[in-house]
């Protein structure tokens, strides 16, 4: 009776340090790990010679996952939808032109964010534009 139990004594406690030694691995790979992270460099509206509208952004991935942005949305004003989806690989810098189709103003300050398919959303509060 004795051996049995010290039997499953040793199997709770290397049951135990299993639980812990995976818990504390994902952890610190969970406090590690950067998922994308975007740092918009340049971020500009130009009004066109022929009326149109035209929105580039220029942004470095710093984060560790492929960045997927399928969607640009000016707050109270468009939504666009970017089919296919525009990539910025790790470490990479990359840059997104799109034609506008709304009129905008002048000296006047635009919500504009950028939707990544893991479900973050970047906010670039008050984006002024001025005529050049």
């Amino acid at each position: 009776m004795r051996p049995l139990a010290v039997i499953i004594l040793v199997a709770v406690a290397i049951s135990i340090v299993a639980a812990g030694v995976a818990w504390i691995i994902t952890t610190m790979h969970s406090m590690m790990w950067r998922p994308e992270i975007l740092r918009v460099t340049n971020l500009e509206m130009k009004h066109l010679e022929n009326g149109t509208w035209v929105l580039k952004i220029e942004a470095i991935n710093v984060g560790e996952a492929r960045a997927e942005i399928y969607r640009i949305s000016i707050a109270n004003a468009e939504d666009i939808v970017l089919a296919p989806p525009k990539t910025i690989d790790p470490g990479q810098e990359g840059a997104i032109e799109v034609a506008l189709t709304k009129s905008y103003s002048y000296y006047t300050m635009y919500t504009i964010r950028l939707y990544l398919k893991t479900g973050t959303v970047y906010n670039y509060l008050e984006y002024r534009v001025a005529p050049k």
